[in-house]
């Protein structure tokens, strides 16, 4: 089924995926809670993680316990070669395999608290799952929706397509799903080979997001369904396509590694402002980038930039060069060592900074953002 919405309703939809995914954040407690309850009642055994390092260790007792050998990952955190003893089946190769699977573990793009189903987009191993006796299904907690009644919208969006289309390749668990032995020689009295119930786990990942969830700024970066727009838009990562960034992993990389967040702000922005035209749940990019810049600026750690804003307004002040003599000579001079925004900034005749900045009212001291900050 496609489903896809009209041009004129597409703002609209936008602002109220935005305004779902705020209200999740805003009790996000609570609906996990809910979620453990709804899938723990469907037979799920539920765990919770702070990071991939503790999944990790999740994996090797469920395997040491259980003496399980043959494992198959399709899922970010890497179990091939940390597990002794076990044999390793490529997702790509479940489908053919002779032998069945004693553990999967894959990442669930989304998980719905009222209804407990696990969402899988575009999963080699998704065809699968009657294929493998356990499934551990990784839910990170910046990828949970509160209703089944949203579901549709957030996948719609959630496709990379522009056309706002519901995947073609989607799996829903909303019951614990069925495992058959493939080389079974045992049938019901229907005349049908007998199945099983298998193993599911549920592991909630807290990803390892604590200092992003500490700071309310920085809080709607996790708004992100992971849809790629902003990637596809993104002139400098067109431009750099051997190691492309898109802006939402400039933000959450740069919060996580805070040593080096300013650099690589500058190394991969043009702050055009493109990204925040797309994003279908509208994740405010620029203002983050933007406050990021503004907190190492005041950073006192002497090893980090001082004059970020400096080089922030040149790239500003470079749109009022007409003369194409002069723009060259200005690119070289404050670009020439960024190889590939000194590419993008020749070969672009766009400007270089197109969003519209507007100071703070003088009696609002909270703003983030100050005249002086941009001198």
């Amino acid at each position: 089924m496609n489903t896809t919405f009209p041009n004129d309703k597409i703002e609209e939809i936008r602002d109220r995926l935005h305004a779902l995914r705020h209200n999740y954040f805003d009790n996000m407690d609570k609906h996990l809670l809910n979620l453990e309850r709804v899938l723990a009642s469907r037979g799920a055994n539920v765990l919770w993680s702070k990071d991939n390092s503790s999944l990790l260790g999740y994996v090797q007792d469920i395997v040491e316990q259980k003496s399980f050998s043959r494992i198959c990952s399709d899922s970010s955190i890497q179990v091939n070669g940390k597990l002794s003893g076990c044999d390793f089946i490529a997702p790509s190769d479940l489908e053919n395999s002779v032998d069945d699977v004693d553990l999967l573990v894959i990442d669930a793009d989304f998980a719905v608290c009222d209804s407990g189903s696990l969402v899988f987009i575009d999963r080699k191993s998704q065809k699968c799952f009657n294929k493998v006796k356990n499934i551990m299904a990784v839910v990170k907690i910046d990828q949970v929706i509160t209703s089944v009644a949203d579901l549709s919208l957030f996948l719609s969006f959630r496709n990379s397509s522009k056309e706002n289309k519901l995947p073609d390749n989607v799996r829903i668990i909303q019951s614990r799903p069925q495992y058959t032995p493939p080389t079974t020689s045992v049938y019901s009295t229907e005349g049908v080979p007998e199945q099983h119930d298998i193993g599911l786990t549920v592991v909630i990942n807290l990803n390892d997001i604590e200092n992003i969830l500490s700071v309310e700024d920085l809080i709607p970066s996790l708004y992100c369904i992971k849809c790629g727009r902003c990637l596809d838009i993104c002139p400098v990562a067109k431009a750099n396509e051997k190691d492309p960034v898109s802006p939402i992993d400039i933000v959450k990389l740069n919060t996580l590694d805070s040593y080096n967040r300013a650099q690589h702000i500058f190394k991969n922005t043009t702050f055009c402002g493109a990204c925040d035209d797309v994003c279908p749940v509208k994740v405010p990019l620029t203002r983050l980038m933007l406050y990021e810049m503004q907190a190492s600026n005041m950073s006192t750690n002497v090893s980090r930039p001082k004059h970020l804003y400096s080089l922030f307004k040149k790239r500003s002040s470079t749109n009022k060069f007409n003369n194409r003599i002069l723009k060259l000579f200005f690119i070289r001079r404050f670009f020439g060592r960024n190889k590939t925004l000194a590419k993008y900034y020749r070969e672009n005749s766009a400007d270089f900074f197109n969003i519209t900045y507007t100071p703070p009212q003088e009696d609002n001291p909270n703003e983030i953002f100050k005249d002086s900050d941009f001198e």
